[in-house]
Parts: structure tokens; sequence; C-alpha cells
């Protein structure tokens, strides 16, 4: 039976009260019910303490009702907050599984098309088309705005950014390049069996893909300068699948537009190297070992110059090899970039019509009607080299064939001149034929050098063989008896100079010849054109031009990257020379630095002398030989007297120098990026998981080394309860001298004018323990191995640091990471050893005295005092502190005198 509503009870509880009313009420309900409805009378009356309890209970029975309803309200709200989370999670989810299911299908199908190239490329964009409708989550999207990361890939968009086209119509006014004139080619001409719309133009095409305005011409050749002529653009964006920069251009583009294009529009990251890569273009076989070599060499170029590497951006020969090295490169450092860009020509481009926009005006997306790499390759065509991120797709107005002429030499000039700046250029030659030796004759006379990769075949064997020959010319100054200056360079294009040359070279001539006829099988050439080629390689072996020519070769004992590195810096050199003009040696110790090419830099660049470069330039290339963890160059820069003083210290007039906390704190700040590696534990030792101020790192100090150690960087003495938290945080079981002594603060005698030579040897100290101290905090071993041996408190320091890297033992996650740490700490140890024990043999009580003496540098410590913290047993044992321990013991006697009788006397 339902419970009566609230109007009903409230007159139940009146007839309960009235019996009058009871009366009423159930006449009324009498009259209303009729003489069937069953009702119910109170025979027994209530009395009214009765009815008092009653409406208790009731009142009861009414606040519990409200307090579950609220309990009820509270816990809906809290249901409906875990239903919020739960459909955020299961979003999450998704997403996390979408990204799983993409990445998954680009590595099978990846896999897949290494395995089977004629069919890898259409089941990678099946597999990326089905990935993208089972993904709920939105592709990922690359920022033209970012440089730092403009280059991620875009999974679905293709349509290039409204600041492309209005940057390339109207501020760049980039054009394309069209036929006009129909006019049948030449060969075409004497095939009568031919079908007349078969009969491809002069331009390579049939009369049916040319335009609707082209006119059928009169002349009996085509010819490009008369018969094409500039157009709209139609053609820019994102390659559909690779998602690569690209853009179509007329051949007639200034270079000058390109590297604008490149830097200001594509926010290309500025290069400190632009490498080019030229050679084969058909299949070629590369030893194991030189293969291994040569990509080893060229990415670890692109990546420590943040270079560019320039091709003709095929897929085949020495471009495909170099794709490979990129995406190799990729799939184990996905987080690392590598910018390849592509001087390619747009008539050879295999499926172009797929980079053609649909709607030119509104720039709607490329047509999707061919893919890449699915139709039938003609000859004169190829695939784009997918791993590129840029392609320049230059347009002459003709199909097929690869010949751009010296585009690319000129565009990498421009590039390397962009905005008044001076970028190196090099470029390194791989197998390769006739052309390619054309093209290195083009890159030598624009003052490029050029490495040869001996070993790789064709022209680089042939090369390399007669600049070995020839070596002896090199050293030849001045004019010959034939009164010929072989110091200038001497150029083909006159006859004259034509045949000095080959009087020069008169004796390997009929070899020359032979081996051009070689590496030029395969390949129609004319008389005409081997006299170029001959002239070509002539000039590339007089004198004036082979220092801009070097050799890379397995049995040299130089690797790729010193090698290349090496070309560039003779090159300048040599370049200066003609110049009269100063070689920009901070470029190329930046470069060398960047390089980690010590050798070629201390042969080359340094020379045991850098007076000329400024002191900001000199902080400049410190601070950065620091920051890229370069020990031997900051060795080598130290010893060249780089004032560290001035450096990290500020000099104040009759006062004490005084730290400049923001290099030190430049220093401690850029080492954040290396809170991934598994040895750096500095955040795991500071409460702010970064050093901020002085004091910050004064409490990392007193962590890891003591409680006794005195505040470094800061003139504030610690109070009791700094103290003491300090000692609870500690590791437990530490040997700490608690004396007084320990804790007096030192006080300078400020009345006195301190000695300028003396305070600023005092302040290169306190440099060395600053670079010191980071070092060993950072986990740079090396780098501390290098500035201790500059340092004159080495036995301190080498005990400070084992005692600093037991104690990060504690905060290291894994045996091996720990025992890496115990390796270390017993180096520096070892090394305080063998110092102490050079001291010992030379003076013993000066030795003593050492061990004893309180370190005002390291904060008022002591050797002794940190070696029986740090447990360094192997130190404490040596016959020094042995003895120093009896003179103590002995009340200081002297060795000689604390005879066995004097000992009974005490």
């Amino acid at each position: 039976m339902d419970n009566p509503p609230d109007h009903e009870l409230g007159l139940l509880m009146v007839d309960l009260q009235v019996p009058e009313a009871r009366e009423v009420r159930e006449a009324s309900v009498e009259a209303l019910m009729g003489d069937n409805s069953p009702r119910s009378t109170l025979t027994t009356p209530v009395s009214n303490d009765g009815v008092t309890q009653i409406m208790n209970e009731l009142r009861n029975i009414n606040a519990s009702m409200v307090q579950m309803n609220t309990q009820m309200v509270q816990m809906n709200t809290q249901m409906g907050k875990m239903n919020t989370q739960m459909v955020q999670m299961n979003t999450q989810m998704g997403k996390m599984n979408a990204q799983i299911v993409l990445t998954n299908c680009i590595i099978i199908s990846t896999i897949y098309a290494r395995v089977s190239p004629k069919n890898g490329q259409h089941n990678l964009e099946k597999s990326l088309t089905i990935a993208m409708e089972r993904s709920s989550r939105p592709p990922i999207v690359a920022s033209n705005k970012n440089k730092d990361n403009a280059y991620k890939l875009n999974l679905l968009r293709s349509q290039p950014d409204e600041d492309w086209t209005r940057a390339i119509h109207h501020e760049l006014n980039i054009k394309r390049r069209t036929c006009t004139t129909f006019i049948p080619s030449s060969s075409a001409t004497n095939d009568s069996d031919r079908n007349a719309n078969e009969v491809p133009c002069g331009c390579k095409r049939l009369r049916r893909e040319h335009s609707w305005h082209i006119s059928d011409g009169t002349d009996p050749r085509w010819r490009q300068e008369k018969h094409t002529k500039s157009a709209y653009n139609n053609a820019y964006g994102y390659i559909p699948n690779t998602y690569a920069h690209y853009i179509r251009c007329d051949i007639e583009t200034q270079p000058s537009i390109l590297a604008q294009l490149m830097y200001d529009v594509w926010k290309t990251k500025k290069p400190k190297l632009i490498m080019c890569i030229i050679g084969g273009a058909k299949y070629f076989k590369l030893s194991e070992r030189l293969e291994r070599e040569f990509i080893k060499g060229i990415i670890q170029a692109a990546l420590r110059a943040d270079g560019w590497i320039v091709t003709t951006g095929f897929k085949t020969g020495v471009v495909q090899l170099v794709g490979e090295a990129i995406h190799d490169h990729k799939v184990t450092n996905p987080r690392s970039h590598i910018v390849a860009i592509g001087c390619s020509k747009w008539g050879a481009a295999k499926n172009r019509a797929s980079l053609i926009l649909v709607d030119k005006k509104t720039a709607t997306n490329p047509t999707q009607d061919a893919t890449l790499g699915e139709s039938k390759t003609f000859r004169g065509q190829r695939d784009l080299e997918p791993n590129h991120t840029h392609f320049l797709l230059l347009d002459d107005g003709t199909y097929y064939g690869y010949d751009i002429g010296d585009y690319r030499t000129r565009f990498v000039i421009e590039a390397s001149h962009y905005k008044k700046e001076d970028v190196p250029v090099v470029t390194v030659v791989v197998e390769g034929g006739p052309n390619t030796l054309l093209t290195i004759y083009q890159d030598l006379s624009n003052n490029i050098p050029i490495v040869l990769i001996d070993g790789s075949g064709r022209v680089p064997n042939l090369l390399a063989n007669f600049l070995n020959r020839t070596e002896s010319m090199i050293s030849r100054r001045g004019k010959d008896d034939s009164g010929v200056n072989w110091k200038a360079v001497i150029d083909i294009k006159q006859a004259d100079d034509v045949e000095k040359l080959k009087t020069k070279f008169l004796v390997y001539a009929d070899e020359i010849y032979d081996g051009l006829k070689d590496i030029s099988k395969g390949s129609k050439i004319s008389k005409e054109e081997t006299d170029n080629l001959f002239k070509s390689f002539l000039y590339c072996l007089q004198p004036a031009i082979r220092s801009k020519i070097r050799i890379y070769s397995l049995d040299s004992g130089q690797n790729l990257n010193d090698t290349i590195f090496e070309a560039i810096v003779e090159a300048k050199q040599h370049k200066s020379l003609e110049t009269n003009k100063a070689v920009d040696r901070k470029q190329l110790l930046r470069l060398a630095l960047a390089w980690n090419a010590i050798q070629v830099a201390k042969d080359h660049i340094i020379k045991d002398d850098l007076n000329d470069i400024s002191s900001q330039v000199k902080e400049q290339l410190f601070f950065e030989a620091l920051l890229l963890d370069r020990p031997q160059f900051v060795n080598i820069f130290i010893k060249l007297n780089f004032d560290l003083a001035q450096m990290f210290y500020e000099n104040k007039i009759n006062q004490p120098w005084q730290l400049k906390w923001l290099q030190l704190k430049r220093l401690y700040e850029n080492d954040a990026n290396k809170s991934k590696e598994r040895l750096y534990l500095l955040d795991k030792c500071c409460d702010k998981k970064q050093i901020i101020s002085g004091g910050d790192l004064d409490l990392v100090l007193n962590k890891l080394i003591g409680d006794y150690v005195e505040s470094i960087y800061t003139d504030t003495p610690m109070d009791f309860w700094r103290r003491l938290r300090i000692c609870c945080q500690c590791q437990m079981g530490r040997v700490s001298d608690s004396r007084e002594i320990l804790y007096t603060d030192y006080n300078d005698n400020d009345s006195e004018v301190p000695d300028p030579i003396e305070a600023q040897n005092e302040a290169r100290e306190f440099a060395y323990r600053d670079l010191f101290l980071w070092a060993i905090l950072t986990n740079r071993i090396e780098m501390a191995k290098i500035i201790i041996s500059h340092m004159q408190t080495r036995i301190c320091s080498a005990l400070i640091a084992s005692k600093i890297l037991k104690s990060y033992v504690s905060f290291a996650v894994d045996n091996e990471s720990k025992e890496v740490l115990r390796s270390q700490a017993e180096q520096f140890e070892q090394y305080a050893i063998e110092s102490l024990k050079c001291c010992y043999n030379y003076d013993e009580e000066t030795a003593c005295e050492i061990v004893v003496r309180r370190i005002y540098l390291f904060g008022g410590v002591s050797c002794l005092q940190v070696a029986v913290d740090a447990d360094d047993k192997s130190f404490v044992g040596q016959p020094c502190c042995d003895q120093l321990l009896n003179n103590i013991w002995y009340d200081k006697m002297e060795p000689l005198e604390s005879t066995l009788f004097e000992r009974i006397k005490l």
C-alpha cells in the first residue's frame, strides 16, 4: 500500500487530536467513496502523549529523509564527475589507440616497401587511409610558424597555406614555364609510320598534352628561349604521402628568390653547412665498409652542423642511398630532423600531374588521380625520393631528361650568402660519369670545395688517381720555365690557357683520354663532348685548384667528417690568400666545435694563436665549447690563455672579484635538456628541480658533500635549523666533523687593498672550481678531468668529486648506473692518491700540511675530512695520511724527532 500524501497526513494528524473532526472527516470520506468503498475507522482513541510521540517520530523521519536526499545529491554529483573523467580517459585511450594503429601501419608498410618496392608505396597509402578512417582524433599538424618544429609529419594536410599563395604569386612572383608552339621533334619527323596524334613536340609533349593556346610553328627546330613562356604557377604545397614542401618554378627564376622562399616562406632553419651530394644516377655497388662509412659521415655532418643536404632529388643511384640513410636515421632517432633538398627537373618527375593544384585560383588540394609510384615509368623520368623534406622542381618547359645546368650550384651559393651570411658549402662526389665531371668543374669554378670518395668508382677513382700521381706539382710556386704562373687559376674558356694545361700534363694525356672513355661507357657522347671532358679534367689537376679538392679513402685513417671539414677550411684559407681578406676564424671555430674536429682545428685554424679574436668572441666560443661538451676544445682555449676570471667574475676597484651568477646559471639552465639522460641526477637532488640561485646550489652541495661545508655561493652563514634540516637529509652513517671551528665564517680583511694580480689569480681559481663542480654535478666527467688538471687544489677537488659521485649512487635508479658512478668515484679517488704520492715524495712535511689544511675554496673543508666522509679508504691508508695521524696522536711532533724514547715520555 502506498504512503498517503502530505496533505492527507496532515488531516490524519488533525483527526487524531480532535475527535469531532475525525467524525466529520469519516463522513466526508464515506460520502465520497460510497457504501462499497473500503474505509478504516479508529476504534481506539489516542492520547495527547501518543500524538506527541508520533509527531516527534515523523519529524525524525523527515529529517532523515532530508539528510538521505542530500547524500544522494552528493553521490550523484560525484558520479557525474567520475563519468566525466571516464569519458576523458576513454577519449585519451581512443587517441592513443589511433596513434598506435597509425604508427603500426606506417612501420609495416614501410618495411613492406623495402621488401617489395613496386607495391610498397601503394600499401603505405592504403594503410594510412584505413588508419585515418579508424582514428577518431585529428591528424598531427605541423606549424609553419615554429621554426624548430616546422618539419613534422602532417598526415592530412596537402593544401598550401594562404601565406604561401600570397608570397608565391605576389611577393616572390614565382612562375612556371610552358611550351607555346608545337614544332615536331626532329626524330619524329623522320618517322613516317607514326600517327600524327602521337608525334611529340620539341618539348617532348604530345599535342594533346599542350595547353589550348599553342600554335603550330614554322621554325624547323624547337628552341626553349623562343617557343616557351612563363605562366601562372599551379603546383606548390605538400607532396601527397611524404608531405614534403615542393614548388614548381621557372628555371629562369633567380636563385636568390628560391633562397628567400626557403628561409622566409618555408621557415627552414638556417644551416651551418650546405652539403651537396652528386654522383651516379644509376645503380652502382659500394663495398659494405665504404657504404657504411659514407652514410655515417654525411648523417653526422648534417646533424652536427644543422646542415642541408642538397641532391637531384630522384630515387636512383647515390640519391637513393642518401634517402635510405636519412630514413634509417629517423627510425632510430624520430625526434631528429635532417633537411634534404631536391633540386630536380619538373619534367622528369614521375606522376607530376598529381602535384598540380585542381584550381589554381583557389589553391585547392593537389589532384589524386595519379599516385606517386604507381603509374608506368618512361625513359627520362624518375620517382621523387620520399625521404627528402623539400623539392625545388625546375621547369624549363620540356618533359623528360634530368639536366638543369648549373642551377643547383647557383642556388646553394645564393643560399649560403643570404642576408650577408657566409655558410660553408661543400660537394661530396660518389661514383658518377661524364655529367658528374662537368658538375665538379662548375663547383670548383665557383670556389666550392670537392670531396672525392675514392673507391666508389668511375670519376672519383679516376680523378683521385691522377691527383695522387701529380701531387708533386702542388708544391710549385710562381712561374716555371715556360713562363706560366701556376699560382693563378687557369681557366679553360680560352684556347691559349687550354694549351698551357695540355702542355703541363702532356705526359698523362693519353691515359686521361682512355680513362674518360671508360667512365663514359653506356653514354653516347661526341668527340666535342669528350674534348670538353678532357679540358674539365685538366682544370681539376692544375696546382691552383688542387687545394680545393680533398680525397677520402678508407685507408687514409681519417673519417669522412674530418675530411669534409678540412676541405672547407683549406678552401676558405685559399680564398683568403686570393682576396687578401682575413679568414673568419670565428665561423670556422664554431663549425669545428659543432663537428668536434679538434685535430683539424688545431692544424688549420688555431695554430697555437688566437690573439686576433676579440674577448667577446672568445667568451662565446668558450661557452659554446662548454655547452656542447667539447673538453678538448676547452683544454686548448685554457692553454691559449682565455681569461676565465673575466668571463665568470666581475672586477671591482679595491674589492674582491664578484661572481657573475647569470653566467654560471646559464650553464645549469642549459643542462635541463640532460634531464632524460640516465646519469643526470642533479634534478633529483635539488628541491626546486633546477638551480635558480646560489643558495640552491649551496643546498645541493651540502646535501651531497655534507653539512660541514660552508656556503660557497652565498654570504649568509647557515643557522641551526638549516644545518639540522641538511643533516636529516644527508646519508645516514656519514662521518661529520661538527667542531665549531669548521663553522666559523671567513672574514676577509676588507680594510686592506688586495693585490690586483693575486685577486685575478684567485678569481681564476674560483672559476675553475665553479666549472669543476658544474661538470661533476651534471656528470660531464671528461670535462671535469680537463678542468681539474688546471686547478691548484687538485687533491681536494678530486676527493670532492669522489664524494659527490658516491652520494649520487643513492639517487640512481638501476644497478648499472650505480656501478658507473662508483667507478667514476674510484677514478677521482685514484687521481687524488697519485697526486698525494707526488707531493709526499717531493716534500713529506708539505704533503701532510696539504692533507689537513682547510681549503676555503671549497667551504673550509680539509682533504682528510672529505676522504673520511666519502669512505675513501685507499686514500686514508696512504703513508702520508698515516704519518699525519701519528703526528696528531703524538701532539704534532716532527717525524724525525719522535723517537721511541720521546714517545715513551709522552
